[in-house]
């Protein structure tokens, strides 16, 4: 016998609840869905393009610390090669070029002014890379008091 009075039984009631979750699940997978046989309701990501951070067109500004009570910023032009340094005087209230250097040349050193020299840390590299000594098992043992 059917009940018709629009009361439904807790059993019924259980179903429809289980129904929805199974629907929710299906979705939810279908959006999260990487694999490509299975069709995507959310949109791909595309790649944005980000502007520089610190500048753009060959031109970098990044702000630094000089020393205690000292704050400034470093100028880096790619394009020319120069590094400047601008100091700013709270007195003034004002950025000073406190100095710039073309680095053209620079890149081009191998050893300027380095602890320790390349060419020893090259030796420790190869020293590490060679197989390590082997004790030859017959020879006596040694008396460390010897």
């Amino acid at each position: 016998m059917s009940n018709m009075t629009g009361n439904t039984s807790p059993v019924v009631k259980a179903l429809y609840v289980n129904a929805a979750l199974v629907a929710v699940l299906i979705v939810v997978l279908l959006v999260r869905s990487s694999d490509s046989r299975w069709p995507s309701l959310l949109p791909a990501a595309m790649a944005q393009n980000q502007g520089n951070i610190a500048g753009g067109a060959g031109i970098y500004i990044m702000p630094g610390q000089f020393s205690t009570n000292a704050w400034g910023c470093y100028l880096l032009d790619v394009d020319l090669q120069t590094l400047c340094l601008y100091q700013y005087m709270p007195g003034d209230r004002n950025l000073r070029l406190i100095s710039a250097r073309n680095f053209q040349y620079d890149r081009r050193l191998k050893m300027y002014n380095t602890d320790p020299d390349p060419e020893v840390i090259r030796e420790l590299i190869e020293k590490q890379a060679s197989p390590p000594r082997q004790m030859n098992p017959d020879a006596p043992p040694v008396n460390p008091e010897q």
